[in-house]
This record gives structure tokens, sequence and C-alpha cells, in this order.
């Protein structure tokens, strides 16, 4: 498909800004997973050549005081023996009036996870009654399972590393606003340390790692929970910059994700400007991953001296499933 420059959005009078409604059809339910086409899997492929593979989870039970107003019920699980073979069975708790979180630790947001917030609509024009219809199918994680689920190349900005290097510290567990300036510069220090050109390529899946991880295990008790109890909260991220949103349509990115809790800083540098969770997930229907575990992954990259690598992801197959735990690995 030809690109649609990004001037052009959105693309039918009177939809909200920076939306591609309509772009794979009225009745689309996977945005830019469009771009994940068989000839990008499998070109995405080659990027396995050492064989090292790496889990991108966090603990399911982390954070320990979930932020945003997420349920923080305690997490259990108990293994006990069936009654007539020789095996065992695992029951997970978390609650007596919830069974799973979701959307506690390392996850995906789906598509009906976040509306444009003024409009209370979501990609393709899905309104918030047909979001609360039991009934309704529209957007939920069942279409990215009928789909094949997420797999394609990662592209790792380590952020976390470039600072570092330059010698910028920072709390990134606090306001770590990541301008697009820097987000280039990393991205041209990776270039020019890489050990062959890091070009991006249409539906390349961008992973940004903040050091979110790195400073959360540092914290204290009190600490902890003083981060996940703030109101409004406060996350580290990419500062909202039409700049950025250009780059990422005009490279046809299938997905975005990171290690911080809402890949995007909170709160937003322009009250009364745009949210990256707005334009993506609401305008171009792009997934957003969030608490991912780069860690392992950081240090394999930075040895390597190589930044991409096979990504694979599978979400729960859920009807009308607003967002899934990442279940997500990369693979050099």
């Amino acid at each position: 498909m030809t690109q649609i420059p990004f001037a052009r959005l959105p693309l039918r009078l009177g939809d909200p800004p920076f939306s591609a409604w309509g772009l794979w059809g009225d009745e689309d339910n996977i945005g830019t997973l469009n771009w994940l086409s068989p000839e990008v899997v499998r070109e995405a492929a080659s990027e396995i050549k050492e064989g090292k593979r790496f889990s991108l989870n966090w603990a399911i039970h982390k954070p320990i005081t979930p932020g945003f107003g997420r349920h923080a019920c305690t997490f259990t699980h108990k293994i006990s023996p069936p009654a007539h073979i020789s095996a065992s069975q695992r029951h997970i708790n978390q609650g007596p009036q919830l069974a799973f979180n979701t959307q506690r630790s390392s996850q995906w947001d789906g598509l009906r996870h976040f509306a444009y917030q003024k409009d209370q609509l979501f990609y393709n024009n899905v309104t918030l009654r047909e979001i609360m219809n039991g009934k309704a199918k529209r957007l939920g994680l069942n279409h990215w399972h009928t789909a094949g689920g997420i797999a394609g190349r990662g592209i790792l900005i380590d952020y976390a590393l470039y600072a570092e290097e330059q010698g910028h510290s920072s709390d990134a567990t606090r306001d770590l606003r990541i301008s697009f300036e820097q987000f280039e510069d990393c991205l041209r220090w990776q270039n020019e340390s890489s050990t062959s050109p890091l070009e991006i390529r249409q539906g390349d899946i961008i992973l940004l790692r903040t050091g979110f991880m790195r400073d959360y295990s540092k914290l204290s008790e009190e600490q902890e929970r003083k981060i996940g109890t703030e109101t409004p909260p406060r996350t580290p991220g990419m500062a909202q910059d039409t700049r950025l949103l250009k780059w990422l349509w005009d490279h046809s990115i299938a997905a975005v994700g990171g290690d911080s809790p809402s890949w995007e800083c909170f709160p937003p540098v322009d009250p009364n400007g745009f949210l990256f969770h707005e334009a993506l997930i609401a305008g171009w229907g792009c997934p957003i991953a969030e608490y991912l575990w780069l860690e392992d992954l950081s240090k394999q990259c930075n040895t390597s001296r190589r930044w991409s690598f096979f990504v694979s992801s599978s979400p729960l197959n859920v009807e009308g499933g607003v967002g899934s735990p990442a279940n997500m690995m990369a693979i050099m």
C-alpha cells in the first residue's frame, strides 16, 4: 500500500485530529497491524542470527502499587494435586472479585482501551456505546488473534543507555520527558555505534527503554507506594510532539512499546495538546505496550552493538478484550 502523507491526516473531513479512519476500510479492527504483511514478517525473521531469546515480560505481580487507579489486589497462586492422576493444577487469584488484571504488568493497550477524549470515539469511529455493548466485538483482542498475533522486526531505542553514555543522569521513575531531539540523537548514536546500518522499515515495532525498570528496583517501599498512588500520575516517556507522530507515521510503524507505565510522559507537556494514546490507539489503531522488561535485551544489544531483532507476542484471545499481558519475546 502506498503511504498516505502525514499532512493529509485526518483522511476525512470532520474526523478527529491525525486520525486515519477508513484507510484499511470502515470495518477494519486491527489498524497499523495491517503493516505486518507476510513479506514484512518473513524479512523480520532474518534478524535471528545468534539464536538468543529474551523474555520481555515483567513479573506478573509488579508493579506492587499499580498506577492510574488500576486494581491493586493481592496476587496469589496455589498448586494442588488433582484427585485421580499424577499431575498438578495451578490456580491463580487476585482477590475475591477480580480473577486477573490484564493491564497490571507487561501489557498491550488494545484498541478498546483509549478514545479521543473530547469526542469519546475509538478507532474507526466506534462509539463508547458500542464498546460497552456486551454483544459488540468491534476492536476486541479477538481480531488480533484472527490476524495471527503480533510478530515482526523490533527496534530498541535505548534512551537509558544513551543518556548514561552522554553523562546525563536522571530518575526514570519521575518526570523524565524525552524530547523528539533526544529521540533522534539516541537513534543517531545507536546507528553510529552499530555494526550495520540501523534503518527503520515499514512494519517495525519500536520499543523505548527509559530506564524505569532499572530505577524502580531501587525504590523503597514508601517511594514505590507514593509513585503508584500519585494523582495525577507522573510517568516517564516520550514528550508529546507532532514531529514524532509524523516520524512514526512516515515509517509505517506497526506498534510501539516500552518499559514505562505509559510509553508517553504524564502529565503531558501541553495539557491542551494531543496525547499519543489518542492519536496512536484511537487515530491509527496502533497498539501500545507498557511495562516491558527490556533490561536483559538492552545488555545483549549493547554487547552485540545491534539494536534490531525479531519480536513475537501472543496476546490473549478474548472476544471484545481491551488489553492483554504482553506474552512477548525477542530473538536475536
